[in-house]
């Protein structure tokens, strides 16, 4: 008799493993990440979850580092991973276990759409989210309680309600009628994630921080992510959001003090990332500025202009609205300086 883990078709072996490799994920130790997902394929390599989730730390590394370095890689392990997920609807009779193969399938569908989009091209991300309804619909047909399904649907619902009205020469109205509504559903199913996945619990409560920030609910989501800042101390993502946050609330103190634990840790572990140095060194400068502290922030500023400098073209075009705030705002601090 084969044992499953609680919650999932798979052996606890497997679910261990999994869980195992998203921990380190988000403590971004990406190396004993990849070794656990790996030691997790060796053994059960018919499963798709491996593949998939293996996929997915080279999609969480990408977006920390700025990069699109292992997008080859990416696309590689997504594709395995939908290719066994369908295999197994082949066969697969119970229910939990088709909802979790057709879960696979709409996630690197939707996982796909998520890189293009990140890249620009909007036509191909609106092409992969289309493609994604489908098996994501059939995921909840077949259980509504595998509640990491509404990871991807909350995404869906709330991009849809961004949607602009055209994308390329398609009009976008075709999609969704009721904006207000797609992106209400949007947060409550990300809450739902956020509460109950097993997979994307921690994923989601990031996600749906972001978003929350994003419709000026800021208040609303500070509690939800500084329990994940205390949970992983070494992690730079979750201070990203986290500082952004406490910044629209204008909780300056605080800002400053995640900010300088944030710039540490990306000066120590990413130097050779401008990207993040930059917009840090930015915000940090930013935050000692609305505390007064002139000087501070244009060393800051300072600092970010230098990363800046050696950063690659394509860095130098994504940073040029920040670096044009910093330069009227490193105008202003040495005016205030002058007049002390």
């Amino acid at each position: 008799m084969i044992v499953l883990a609680v919650g999932v078709p798979f052996s606890p072996e497997l679910d261990s493993l999994v869980l195992t490799a998203l921990e380190y994920t988000y403590r971004e130790r990406y190396g004993a990440a990849l070794s656990v997902i790996n030691d997790a394929i060796t053994r059960f390599p018919d499963e798709p979850v491996g593949y998939f989730f293996k996929a997915a730390i080279y999609d969480y590394y990408m977006e920390d580092y700025h990069t699109n370095r292992y997008e080859n890689e990416f696309f590689r392990f997504m594709e395995i991973a939908e290719r066994k997920a369908k295999e197994r609807l082949t066969t697969a009779k119970d229910r939990h276990v088709r909802a979790w193969m057709h879960f696979f399938v709409a996630g690197a569908y939707g996982y796909k759409a998520m890189r293009a989009g990140r890249s620009g091209n909007y036509l191909v991300a609106l092409k992969y989210a289309l493609e994604g309804i489908k098996p994501l619909k059939a995921t909840l047909q077949e259980d509504s309680t595998l509640y990491d399904a509404y990871f991807p649907l909350g995404i869906y619902n709330y991009a849809l309600s961004k949607a602009p009205s055209r994308i390329g020469i398609l009009p976008t109205f075709f999609l969704v009628k009721d904006k207000e509504a797609a992106k209400k559903k949007g947060i409550e199913y990300l809450k739902l994630a956020w509460r109950k996945g097993h997979y994307t619990s921690t994923i989601s409560a990031l996600t749906l921080a972001w978003v929350l920030m994003r419709e000026g609910r800021a208040r609303e989501a500070i509690p939800i992510l500084r329990s994940y800042v205390e949970k992983y101390p070494e992690s730079r993502y979750f201070r990203w959001v986290f500082g952004g946050l406490l910044l629209k609330e204008g909780r300056f103190e605080e800002a400053e003090t995640v900010y300088e634990g944030l710039l540490y840790l990306v000066l120590r572990d990413q130097p050779n990332v401008p990207y993040n140095v930059v917009y840090i060194a930015y915000y940090l400068g930013y935050t000692k500025y609305f505390l007064g502290k002139f000087d501070e922030a244009i060393r800051f500023f300072d600092v970010a202009l230098k990363y800046y400098e050696e950063a690659p073209p394509s860095d130098k075009k994504a940073l040029a609205s920040i670096i044009r705030r910093l330069r009227r705002l490193y105008k202003r601090a040495k005016a205030r300086l002058d007049m002390e």
